[in-house]
């Protein structure tokens, strides 16, 4: 088996890790290490063991749970045996038996996290027991009208379905990996509080999982689990806010939320999660990876848990968590633990990262295709605050200029720029107490938070501030709750408002206050923040997969941190992702036939393209927004999709070498080895409806990219599968290390579809075999070059078979 195979033999045999190096132990201090053993987890075991049936449900296909399943019950049985004597193998290597087992994995990875020395860990590396090896690091943190705007709502009251009747969520798990939950949030409280939805448990009434017993009144019939780890907190309920916030985002109950700011503003808003009628399990383990890790594993426990009493439930996993750095995809514990959460048929949503606007800085792991990755892009809400009624100077004003800021008003007062109080950043620690006098004033968007320049303004005297954003930040303003009256304005907007600053004297200025307005102008432009491709894991690889709102996105949040209790409007690809996660469990609840990879693909093949950037103008190409912003409406009525196999994805990790990663049936289609110019894909689609489709060249392409399908025209019935020939020439200059951009357009039965391309242009050979390719289109093969030459008379293109 090609799974099998594969986790033979990607161990490297070396300690890695695939962020920034930790500081260096003491010498002979103990750190936490996770070690990979050599046979696959529960949830990835294909069978190949004398005497043990397979368990992946990838081979199986069984609803039955593992606990239910004599096979699977015989398989733990053997992988407990197994940590056993590798941990006796390890007592042994390394003269010590108090070592200490932090976590220990059978479901999404199979090993332990243990306290070893960097000596120890280098011996223990080169057991036989041992598959890989990796040194403990931290990961990263990374719905009001977000579900509207996504056409979840559609979704909910039937209008957007197909014909099959609504649904909010029912019958699907949201299981949230982040910072715990607010246990007694009213987003997660049973029945709902403003529909009085009572919420069905897959357990039964009463019945939970993890430490709902060791924390009486912590969980309900829609909180159904909550778990925390010891390394990172031994309480699961959420001090931080970010987990309670991307959960309710993602399958929060309907609620009245109330934010109030410290000036007084108060936002009162309808919310709810995408999915507000699916049960939420919380898992507090941010950030190590052992922890992280060890939730992981968790999940498909908790599900076979579920399934053991309710079959046909399903469940998507949200983990807004991630690092800058690329991952190792095929060797690192969450990639792997979620491909085998895949092998499971749990759908899991992850944030490309908060590293934008710069290129390849979609991190890990994000960069793993059976990930479904989110970037940020704004919604059609806007916490409208204004600068207006400028006068003064000895130049013409600027008119009033728009901004965002949940803050009163304040004014006219003067208004002055701080970089003329030589602080231009308004920084702490840098004015006295009585340097302005009631004063507005200017301060430049950087190096500290948003909200701490607006109170560095206030400890030196100003009663109101303006911040005005650099070229990087353009046009993605922040609606934040501003300890003084504040308003946040444009990159230009600040330009044209200190010019006419620097013009005369006597400049003053009004702060509008706050108001909400809500227009579908102001949605679909990329937040600056969010990562941006090209996969620098899997060049071959179109990261992020799409985006969803993440900016300025009300939700639950903690107890304790303001700006009020229980609610929080805060930003990031982390509130991006939960709205993809809610998206999936409304369509797995329609769709309960669809596998996770069919789920993925209908989100991304159905995702709005016309995505502009953070300046407000340019076009979003397929490394800023992958496919386009996900329209789940639309997604859970595409017409076409594309499923993969586990034994492809392994087959795809280059030490196996079975099939190459661009071959990997996505809705996206890159490559950048495009030999000479010219190169291809092959892509099976599935129809879910019979219908007659149109394959061509998207509108989008440049002038100097030609795209084909094969067959332009095809029809099916539902369930049947047509392959698409998709081939691409340009004539960027080999070697220019340029990206070229296009698509394909799918047009017919149903909602429109839409696949990126991606291609980089490189020098092919000057001869080829054709051992293990087959040629597509043309009636000979006369060429002399390879890079999936094109033919004249049609695309003809050399192909890898897949295994």
């Amino acid at each position: 088996m090609v799974l099998l195979i594969a986790i033979a033999l990607m161990g490297l045999m070396a300690i890695q890790s695939t962020t920034a190096a930790a500081p260096p132990a003491q010498d002979g201090a103990t750190e936490i290490y996770l070690v990979r053993l050599q046979a696959p987890p529960l949830a990835g075991y294909t069978g190949g063991i004398d005497g043990l049936e397979a368990t992946s449900r990838a081979v199986t296909n069984s609803k039955v749970s593992h606990f239910d399943n004599p096979a699977s019950l015989a398989y733990i049985d053997f992988l407990a045996g197994e940590r056993a004597a590798a941990l006796d193998a390890i007592v042994n290597a390394i003269g010590r038996s108090d070592v200490e087992v932090v976590y220990e994995y059978y479901a999404a990875n199979n090993g332990f996290a243990i306290m070893l020395s960097a000596s120890e860990a280098a011996t223990v590396a080169t057991l036989p027991e041992v598959n890989f090896i990796q040194k403990d690091f931290e990961r990263e943190l990374e719905t009001d009208n977000g579900p509207e705007f996504i056409g979840a709502t559609h979704i909910w009251d039937g209008s957007g379905t197909g014909g099959l009747p609504g649904t909010m969520g029912e019958g699907v798990v949201a299981a949230v990996i982040d910072t715990g939950l607010n246990h007694d949030s009213p987003s997660f409280a049973n029945p709902g509080p403003v529909d009085g939805f009572v919420h069905t448990n897959p357990l039964g009434t009463g019945n939970f999982l993890g430490q709902c017993d060791a924390y009486p009144g912590y969980c309900n019939d829609k909180l159904i689990g909550t778990h925390s780890y010891a390394s990172v907190s031994v309480d699961p309920e959420d001090t931080d806010g970010h987990g309670s916030h991307t959960a309710s985002t993602t399958a929060g109950n309907f609620v009245q939320a109330t934010v109030a700011g410290p000036t007084g503003a108060t936002m009162t808003a309808d919310i709810s999660g995408v999915a507000p009628h699916a049960n939420v399990i919380g898992y507090n383990a941010c950030c190590t990876l052992s922890a992280l890790s060890a939730a992981i594993d968790d999940t498909i426990i908790d599900y076979n848990d579920i399934l053991a009493v309710s079959p046909d439930w399903k469940m998507v996993i949200n983990y807004s968590i991630g690092s800058t750095s690329p991952s190792n995809i095929w060797n690192d514990f969450d990639t792997i633990g979620y491909l085998n959460a895949r092998a499971e048929g749990i759908f899991v949503a992850t944030s490309a990262g908060n590293s934008g606007p710069g290129p390849n800085t979609v991190g890990s792991p994000g960069d793993a295709p059976w990930i479904t990755t989110v970037g940020s892009s704004s919604h059609n809400r806007f916490i409208r605050n204004d600068l207006v009624n400028l006068t003064g100077g000895s130049s013409a004003p600027p008119a009033d200029l728009i901004g965002k800021g949940l803050a009163t008003g304040y004014g006219p007062a003067p208004l002055v720029y701080a970089g003329d109080y030589g602080n231009p950043l308004c920084l702490e620690g840098i004015w006295a107490a009585n340097t302005f006098t009631n004063e507005i004033v200017v301060c430049d968007r950087g190096q500290i938070a948003r909200v701490a320049k607006g109170a560095n303004v206030e400890a030196a005297g100003g009663d109101g501030f303006v911040l005005a954003n650099n070229e990087s930040t353009a046009e993605t303003l922040n609606g934040d709750a501003h300890v003084i009256p504040g308003v946040h304005i444009s990159y230009a907007d600040g330009e044209a408002l200190k010019t006419w600053m620097a013009s005369g004297t006597g400049h003053t200025g009004t702060i509008s206050g706050f108001s909400v307005s809500v227009d579908p102008a102001f949605g679909d432009e990329l937040s600056y923040f969010s990562s941006r491709g090209q996969n620098r894991a899997l060049p071959d690889i179109i990261s992020p997969s799409v985006t969803a709102p993440g900016l300025d996105i009300l939700a639950a949040y903690e107890d304790q941190v303001g700006p009020t209790t229980e609610f929080n409007v805060i930003s990031g690809t982390s509130m991006a992702s939960p709205h993809t996660a809610g998206a999936a469990a409304l369509i797995m609840a329609l769709h309960p036939d669809w596998t996770p990879a069919e789920v993925q693909s209908a989100l991304m093949l159905t995702a709005n393209t016309n995505i502009v950037l953070e300046d407000g103008v340019t076009p979003g190409n397929p490394f800023d927004i992958g496919n386009g912003r996900i329209q789940a409406d639309l997604a859970a009525q595409s017409p076409l999709v594309l499923d993969e196999t586990i034994e492809n994805y392994q087959g795809a990790n280059p030490v196996v070498g079975a099939l190459e990663v661009l071959a990997l049936n996505l809705p996206s289609l890159g490559n950048d080895e495009c030999g000479n110019g010219t190169c291809g894909w092959f892509r099976t689609v599935r129809a879910t409806v019979d219908g007659t489709w149109t394959a061509s060249q998207a509108p989008d392409a440049p002038a100097n990219v030609t795209v084909t399908v094969s067959p332009a025209t095809f029809s099916l019935n539902a369930g049947e599968t047509q392959v698409l020939t998709i081939a691409v020439a340009t004539d960027e200059p080999v070697g220019s290390g340029v990206w070229d951009f296009g698509g394909v357009s799918i047009t017919g039965t149903g909602p429109d579809m839409y696949m990126p391309i991606a291609v980089k242009s490189v020098e092919g050979p000057t001869a080829v075999t054709t051992g293990d390719f087959d040629a597509s289109g043309g009636s000979t093969l006369p060429l002399a070059l390879f890079g999936l030459t094109m033919a004249a008379m049609a695309g003809l293109a050399l192909w890898r078979r897949r295994a």
